[in-house]
């Protein structure tokens, strides 16, 4: 166990730690005495503005969309409960870079949502809604990463006791004074988690301003800058930037949740019955979450009728619908290649990331190594660093080497799927470990068993449902992944998924009915995946944890 464990320490240091540490040093070397000069560029500081603004609001607005909704799914009695709780899992099953596509059809100027109101008599101009794209990116991104904060806040209600709420009633308490003295405060671990996660995802998104064409903000600058990597310090500036940025926010927001005091949350799931509430209440909560359901789904839906379209061009639907596009990704040689290309390095990085993640538990939970925990510190890391970085890192540093990324990005750009992986697989298999009784283990070895034998009869059966769980987590969204894939593949034969939407989506013929049909393929996965994840974990609530 001593080698594996070293083997371990061993690989997340040349991959994960190093490649950090020499972005750091080499940015100290090149770039922090040239910092002046690039912060004095106007398009430089234009980018920062708008990226951090962009964040800013993003989190907000989907605050303001998860809370209310989680509160109304969590407490209040209404019809279909369940399958609300499942249905605002949808918007997750494709990044905002694929839902761009689709958004574009519906709210351009001719789009869809124009001619609807232009035919009602509503408008008589059409109204310009992406504006310059960063307003479509804003709105993309909302509809996109407020479940996670209403995934994690969801979490974190359903640990509430049922006792803490029934005292508060029984002390005369209001239902508004028990949301506000006893829900919310206890809810804050669930929302600080997930406000962390959709500022910098928001900060760091990089697929969808490509998409819209709009090139102010920092991931798109990050992004150029790789054309001249050791000649242009602005690169260097800007990823050191975002770096510091997400490291300071994530252990921020580590020790604020610490200092949260945790009395009346307990591990098993609250009994408190949902509440009855009036018929106005109740069919204003419908009201709400039907349109906030339509809304959300929206540009997914323009996605799959984008990719049935044989013509879509000045009217609110399509006027003539067809297969070609989905045989097309099967004969389309950048589709058809991406989409092989993409089953495989996600297949491969869902076995690694299931094997270290098993291995990373087995050696916490059942040995006694000295220094064992640092790998729970390793698998959490790249939380704290978006890909972008780490894909940067990777071009730095392996540049002219065997790795180097620019003849064959296979290995580096698995492990970047494995890294960005990691945390949730590792998660879903070590809470496994933990609900295991370790005396049924004991008591098979002092019986005659082989450790070997255990492990299969005891503890495998146990750690199944995570383990399956967290392979298909680590598989599907690596099958979507974005940042590395677009930074890290630059040749046609080695493109992931994400890389052939991109080229495919900025042809002026077919490609962007094309990619709509990839993007659709990946859905699919993606529910599918989601699904799986939800019926083998058991949770009503799944969440994206720090």
């Amino acid at each position: 166990m001593t080698g594996l464990f070293l083997l371990l320490l061993i690989f997340f240091l040349l991959f994960s730690v190093y490649p950090i540490v020499f972005l750091f040093w080499k940015s100290t070397n090149v770039s922090i005495h040239l910092f002046p000069i690039v912060w004095s560029n106007i398009a430089v500081r234009h980018s920062f503005i708008n990226s951090i603004s962009l964040a800013l609001f993003v989190t907000i607005a989907a605050s303001v969309i998860a809370i209310p909704l989680a509160l109304m799914t969590g407490f209040i009695k209404i019809p279909g409960r369940n399958f609300w709780k499942k249905a605002f899992l949808l918007p997750l099953i494709a990044p905002p870079f694929v839902s761009a596509i689709g958004m574009r059809q519906i709210l351009s100027r001719f789009g869809s949502v124009n001619l609807l109101l232009m035919k009602a008599g509503v408008i008589e101009q059409p109204i310009n809604f992406l504006g310059a794209g960063l307003t479509g990116i804003f709105i993309l991104q909302v509809l996109h990463l407020y479940p996670i904060i209403y995934l994690n806040m969801s979490a974190s209600l359903e640990n509430i006791e049922a006792s803490c709420i029934e005292s508060a009633e029984n002390i005369g308490a209001s239902f508004w004074q028990t949301l506000r003295k006893i829900i919310l405060p206890m809810s804050l671990p669930g929302y600080f988690a997930g406000a962390f996660l959709v500022f910098i995802w928001s900060l760091t998104d990089l697929g969808t301003p490509l998409v819209f064409d709009y090139s102010d903000l920092i991931p798109v600058s990050i992004f150029q800058s790789l054309t001249d990597i050791y000649s242009n310090p602005g690169g260097y500036v800007l990823v050191i930037f975002v770096c510091i940025i997400a490291i300071i926010l994530f252990f921020s927001t580590q020790y604020f949740l610490e200092k949260i005091s945790y009395v009346g949350i307990v591990r098993y799931k609250t009994t408190k019955e949902p509440l009855s509430v009036g018929k106005p209440l109740r069919a204003i909560s419908l009201i709400y979450l039907g349109i906030l359901l339509f809304i959300s789904i929206l540009p997914h839906a323009a996605v799959i009728l984008n990719s049935f379209s044989e013509k879509w061009f000045l009217t609110v639907l399509p006027e003539r619908w067809t297969l070609h596009y989905y045989r097309e990704v099967f004969h389309h040689p950048i589709a058809k290649i991406s989409l092989i290309n993409s089953t495989l390095y996600s297949g491969i990085a869902g076995i690694i990331t299931t094997i270290i993640s098993l291995a990373i538990g087995f050696i916490i939970y059942r040995t006694q190594i000295k220094g064992r925990q640092i790998l729970e510190s390793f698998v959490i890391f790249p939380m704290a660093i978006p890909g972008i970085v780490f894909a940067f890192a990777f071009v730095l540093v392996f540049s002219e080497t065997i790795l180097d990324p620019r003849n064959f990005p296979v290995f580096l750009l698995v492990i970047a799927y494995v890294l960005r992986r990691m945390p949730f697989s590792a998660r879903s298999i070590m809470a496994n470990f933990q609900q295991i009784d370790i005396s049924c283990e004991e008591a098979c070895l002092n019986l005659g068993a082989s450790r070997w034998t255990t492990f299969r009869k005891i503890t495998m059966p146990v750690l199944k449902n995570g383990i399956v769980a967290g392979f298909i987590f680590a598989f599907a969204f690596s099958m979507m992944e974005v940042s590395s894939s677009l930074i890290l593949v630059s040749k046609q034969q080695y493109f992931p998924i994400a890389k052939g939407i991109y080229q495919l989506a900025g042809r002026v013929t077919d490609g962007p009915y094309i990619a709509s049909a990839l993007g659709v393929l990946g859905m699919i996965v993606s529910f599918i995946a989601l699904m799986m994840i939800y019926k083998l974990t058991g949770q009503e609530n799944v969440s994206i944890s720090v």
